[in-house]
């Protein structure tokens, strides 16, 4: 969440400070940005849903395909970006697209695309 932006100041020092705090703000944006684009290109989602472009068959592959200590510090590293930025990342951003349960802290088990990831269903009139 932005941090205040203080009026338009009228002495140097507090030309600086808001200055300071404005490309604080900037910087967050970025860090959120470049987080959400690699949360949607590793669980293969967009926002607004459309699903996944891997099925929950291909992201266990994928998932096996990687050292399990790397998956799961993926993982971990995720969680603590949350911890750290949740205030300003969406909520659909704060977990993983799909289920996932960790056995014995080294099996990572990949389960459904979670509903906010799913395309929505169309009525047809």
């Amino acid at each position: 969440m932005p941090l205040p932006v203080p009026p338009v100041p009228d002495n140097t020092a507090e030309v600086f400070a808001a200055n300071k705090i404005l490309r604080y703000n900037q910087a967050e944006e970025q860090i959120i940005a470049a987080y959400v684009g690699t949360y949607e290109d590793f669980w293969g989602v967009q926002w607004p849903p459309k699903g996944s472009r891997h099925t929950t068959a291909e992201m266990q592959q994928i998932i096996n395909a990687m050292p399990q200590t790397t998956a799961l510090a993926i993982i971990q590293s995720a969680e603590k970006f949350v911890q750290t930025y949740g205030d300003g990342l969406d909520i659909q951003y704060h977990t993983p697209a799909f289920a996932v349960t960790i056995h014995n802290e080294s099996t990572i088990v990949v389960g459904d695309l979670k509903a906010i990831w799913q395309e929505p269903v169309s009525e047809v009139a």
